[in-house]
């Protein structure tokens, strides 16, 4: 069985080599489609492209990416951005042999969504259709956040074949950009997402693209209509994994408008929904000490050095060691507890602090807040 990449690229120059030199070995035929790209990126991909074309933005990202479908050749596809790649050799292996097995329609991969080493959360990890059979009945919907779950549910039911996951990991850098950046790249998707969400066709699609529409206006700082809108999500409408994220960005979200009741019900439904997410225990903590409840707070944020501590790198949100250390002194030297924040911050200058180390001096900040009475 034969394999086709397929690519819809715009202003990618600077990553795109990196996806295509990976996956060049790998698959059979290269398929990218070019929207518009201003910064040489179409010399890279005609060096690898075995198909290309250049069209005008269809001001969809579906019809752009259902182009690069109709262009390839071969029995399966595999999707990726510019700014994404595939390293493990071990990975491609798995792709080759998904391939081969003649019950499987699509393929699940994991993605990891880099969010930059100066930031408290590391990365994002989740599970993504990628892989499909080259079938005309699998399509994508939707000009932002495009979809292809529809046709897909309907060609298994048809045709008895079935979705895989393989651990193959997909690196994404895209969100790991200079916030000026993120905003140049998402700023044009605004308008977009504004009207999928005034046009959802069911709750479902309406939670959906309100939780896409939240991530944007936060991207953006808006924060007055992203607050708007994550109240206004029907949250039992999103998936688990899109519920968490939701959830965690409106309770952020709610801090910096003021409105730390709305945070701590966001913070609430996190941990319901898990307890093995660092993120939600310290999103927990701030939200707490924003409603006026220190010790319960600090807490909370030790916590999250407990959790991550005893989950590794299975979270979801993998969160940065320093980062979370940085921020626990910060704290500290605020609440006037200026032994732990010395502390904290001798061991985020360290690149690899010892976990006993921290695990000592959380044990000794829980003990004096617990034995002060100043927790709940």
């Amino acid at each position: 069985m034969t394999l086709s990449l397929c690519m819809i690229v715009k202003n990618e120059s600077e990553t795109l080599d990196r996806c295509l030199s990976h996956a060049r070995p790998y698959v059979d035929e290269i398929v990218i489609v070019d929207t518009g790209s201003t910064d040489g990126t179409q010399d890279i991909a005609k060096r690898y492209a075995d198909v290309y074309d250049e069209i005008e933005w269809p001001n969809s990202f579906a019809l752009a990416r259902n182009h690069s479908f109709d262009l390839a050749t071969c029995d399966f596809i595999l999707v990726l951005d510019g700014d994404e790649y595939i390293e493990d050799v071990a990975g491609w292996k798995l792709i080759r042999e998904v391939i081969e097995d003649e019950e499987v329609a699509s393929a699940q991969l994991r993605v990891r969504n880099e969010l930059g080493p100066d930031k408290l959360m590391a990365a994002d990890r989740m599970w993504q259709e990628r892989i499909f059979k080259n079938v005309p009945d699998l399509r994508y919907a939707g000009r932002v956040h495009n979809q292809i779950e529809a046709s897909l549910h309907k060609y298994m039911v048809e045709t008895g074949l079935r979705r895989v996951k393989r651990d193959v990991e997909v690196i994404h850098t895209g969100y790991a950009l200079a916030a000026d950046k993120m905003k140049e790249k998402y700023r044009p998707r605004l308008d977009l997402l504004r009207a999928e969400y005034a046009e959802a066709t069911s709750s479902r699609y309406r939670a959906y693209y309100g939780y896409q529409l939240g991530v944007v206006l936060f991207i953006l700082e808006e924060l007055d209509e992203a607050h708007r809108v994550f109240g206004e999500i029907d949250y039992m409408a999103l998936s688990e994994h899109n519920g968490f994220y939701t959830h965690l960005l409106a309770a952020h979200v709610a801090l910096n408008v003021g409105d730390s009741e709305r945070a701590l019900i966001h913070c609430n439904a996190m941990l319901n929904l898990s307890r093995t997410e660092p993120i939600a225990y310290y999103s927990t903590g701030l939200a707490l000490i924003h409603a006026g409840e220190p010790g319960d707070g600090m807490l909370m944020l030790l916590g999250a050095c407990e959790v991550m501590e005893e989950v590794g790198a299975s979270a979801r949100f993998a969160l940065n060691t320093g980062e979370l250390l940085k921020n626990l002194a910060m704290i500290c030297g605020r609440a006037g507890l200026e032994n732990y924040a010395r502390a904290f911050e001798r061991m985020a200058s360290d690149p690899n602090p010892n976990p006993a180390d921290i695990q000592h001096v959380v044990n000794s900040l829980r003990y004096g807040i617990v034995t002060s009475g100043a927790a709940a």
